[in-house]
């Protein structure tokens, strides 16, 4: 459980700077989910290590708090949505980013 607690402690800040981006409104019906809220099931599902299923399930059991219903063809679509290939992308930049820095001033 520690494990979890310091990598959201840690993610959080990244995924808010990931997540800092514009985009078009597109056609079709708007989404329930932010960006933010899109990246933080996906890495969490990652990071639980389960299945979409699963994943969909436990949000559902913590949707009173969270205010996020999704079924588990949500979590399933996050994997193709554009933003939030974009915002793993930055992510993985804004982590990347630093460590080239160190390599090349040393």
């Amino acid at each position: 459980m520690n494990r979890v607690k310091r990598a959201i402690k840690n993610l959080e800040p990244l995924i808010d700077e990931a997540t800092n981006f514009e985009t078009r409104r597109r056609r079709g019906r708007k989404t329930d989910l932010e960006t933010k809220q899109k990246l933080t099931i996906l890495l969490l599902k990652d990071l639980f290590g389960k299945s979409n299923r699963m994943m969909a399930s436990m949000i559902a059991v913590f949707s009173l708090l969270s205010e996020i219903d999704v079924n588990y063809k949500t979590v399933e679509r996050l994997y193709s949505d554009p933003e939030v290939e974009i915002a793993i992308r930055n992510m993985h930049l804004l982590i990347l980013i630093p460590k080239l820095r160190l390599i090349y001033v040393i």
